[in-house]
Parts: C-alpha cells; sequence; structure tokens
C-alpha cells in the first residue's frame, strides 16, 4: 500500500466490561494503524464506560462518547456522527478482528478499485481470546453494488447484510443512518448503502471473529422481533420502485423473514395470532416465486412446499427444527 488513508473504527459499547478491553486490544494491534477509534459508550450501567475512558487516556487514537442509552444503532449513528476517516468500519465490542483484518480490507479497496469490501466471519466461544491465525479464503468483486445486494438479500455465498466485517467509503453514510428502536438495523441499513458502491471485493477469508455468547436465540426471542417483517417490506418496496430487477431478491429475503418469525414463535410458544396471520399471508403470496426462482437457497424452497400443506402442517414441521 502506497499510504494509509484515515479509517475510523467505529465500537458500540454496552455492558460489556468483561468483553471491551479484548476487543480494543485487537483494534489497537492491527497491522494498519492510521486508525480513527470512536468507542461509543451507549449509557453502560457497569464499568465499560471506565474502561474505555482508561483506553483513551492511554491511547492518543481513541476518543470516548459518552450517551444516555439508546441502542445499538444510536450507537453507532453517534459514531458516524463525529468520524473522520477517509473510510469507516464496525466492531461490536464483544467481538475481536484479527491483527490483519483493517489491512486485508483496505487492501482489497486499493487493489481492486473498490468502494465497500468485506471479510468473513467465524464463531469464538464465550471466553476465548483473539486467534492468531485464520485460514485463507476465496476472493469475489461484484461489479456493481447492485449485483451484490442481489447477493445478499439471496442469501447466497460471500457477503451479508450485518454491518461489521466491512469497510466503506465513508461518504456513502452522509445519506444513511442506522434506524433507532428497531432490531434488524443492519437489515435496514446495509443494503442501501451498498447499492451505492461501484465495486464491492468481497472475500471468504474470516478475520472477524463473532463472540458467542450464553443466550441463545430461541432463549432470547420476544415478539420484538418481528420488526423484521417491516424492515423486508420496506425492501420490497423500495426494489419494485428503484431497482426493479432486485425486486425477487427482495421477496426472497422477504420470504425468509416471515418464515423464520414463525419458526421462532413455534419453537418457543410465544406467539401472537396477528403476526402468526401476517406471516402466513406473506408466505402463501410469495411461494411460488421461492419455488420457481433457481437463486432462491434450498431452505426457503423446502419451507415453500412443506407450506402447501397448510399452517398446521407447517408449524409442526418447524417445531421440529427448534433443537
Amino acid at each position: 500500500m502506497n499510504r494509509q488513508p484515515l479509517i475510523s473504527v467505529i465500537v458500540p459499547v454496552y455492558n460489556v466490561e468483561k468483553y471491551v478491553g479484548k476487543c480494543v486490544d485487537s483494534i489497537l494491534n492491527q497491522s494498519y494503524k492510521n486508525l480513527d477509534i470512536i468507542l461509543v459508550d451507549d449509557g453502560s450501567t457497569d464499568r465499560s464506560g471506565v474502561i474505555c475512558d482508561d483506553y483513551a487516556h492511554h491511547n492518543a487514537n481513541i476518543r470516548v462518547i459518552h450517551q444516555p442509552n439508546g441502542g445499538l444503532s444510536a450507537a453507532r449513528n453517534a459514531g458516524l456522527d463525529v468520524m473522520t476517516g477517509e473510510y469507516v468500519t464496525f466492531v461490536d465490542s464483544d467481538d475481536m478482528i484479527h491483527r490483519e483484518c483493517i489491512t486485508t480490507l483496505y487492501r482489497y479497496i486499493e487493489t481492486e478499485r473498490a468502494e465497500i469490501s468485506t471479510i468473513s466471519a467465524i464463531d469464538i466461544e464465550d471466553d476465548d481470546v483473539c486467534p492468531t491465525t485464520a485460514p485463507r479464503g476465496e476472493l469475489k468483486v461484484f461489479y456493481s453494488g447492485v449485483e451484490a445486494v442481489e447477493s445478499m438479500l439471496f442469501q447466497q455465498r460471500f457477503i451479508d447484510n450485518s454491518a461489521w466485517g466491512k469497510l466503506y467509503k465513508a461518504s456513502f453514510f452522509e445519506t444513511h443512518r442506522f434506524p433507532v428502536g428497531i432490531l434488524y438495523e443492519d437489515l435496514a441499513t446495509i443494503p442501501y448503502v451498498c447499492l451505492e458502491a461501484k465495486y464491492i471485493a468481497t472475500s471468504a477469508t474470516p478475520l472477524y471473529f463473532y463472540r458467542k455468547r450464553e443466550t441463545s436465540i430461541l432463549g432470547s426471542f420476544s415478539l420484538k422481533r418481528s420488526d423484521v417483517l417491516d424492515v423486508v417490506d420496506d425492501l420490497v418496496k423500495f426494489m419494485g420502485q428503484n431497482h426493479k430487477a432486485l425486486t425477487d431478491a427482495a421477496c426472497s429475503r422477504k420470504f425468509s423473514a416471515n418464515m423464520n418469525i414463525l419458526w421462532l414463535m413455534s419453537a418457543t410458544g410465544i406467539k401472537d395470532d396477528a403476526i402468526v396471520a401476517r406471516c402466513w399471508e406473506n408466505i402463501k403470496q410469495l411461494r411460488k416465486m421461492a419455488l420457481i426462482n433457481p437463486r432462491v437457497r434450498m431452505k426457503n424452497k423446502l419451507g415453500a412446499l412443506t407450506s402447501v400443506f397448510g399452517l398446521d402442517f407447517l408449524m409442526i414441521v418447524l417445531n421440529r427444527f427448534k433443537d
């Protein structure tokens, strides 16, 4: 690399005193050194904010924002409001990144003329330390943001809708922010950001380490997760109005989201008749598309086929996959 442009690293922090030090250490240990590290203490009630302040006291490239608790989106947005980098990346405060993560992300920006680059993630257990090695994976270049978002919404390899694990041209966030007060904020933001890019380079090399906490999806499920239904409705509407070529991809993601909410309700026994009815109507409307479109993933095709036999049968089948 001929130069190292400033890269902002935004870390939302909330009640993670056990993990935040490991996260920040992994960022400070990057081989890429020109970093603007922004720790956003989102109203933590444990020692997380104190730990952040201590890191800032000893490292000139770390800034700390303290704010009342507003959630993940509000914390990320606060970091976006003050970032100074030419590029920006996000790291969740209980996760870690390989020391070559940002160097690799920027190398793809430079060598592939990309405006967004991505790497893959692997799960680590609750008490794991930052791995020092990672297998190298395949590189793919999407020749437009539209092509990348199509793959993302069809839930294919290489690129997903997570905010983390990606390096973005910072100017893309001049008109984009994460929606506050809803879940699935990444799905409500990242596809739209990616549509801004002319080139996106993605790699299957796992340099982001996602920490699996003890709380399972089923154990932490609440009906608030049905926020995703509004998110995918908005995606379908937006694509239909602005990117008609992506309508099937958005409908595929909508089908997947509705099936997932039905599965979660079936598996946990936490149900809402109105949400069940909404999901079922959407599934009936979209299952033909899911069955005939060759890019829809097999998991969704099987769900579409099962739904032909009725809602009760579908719920029985879904309940068998709760473990």
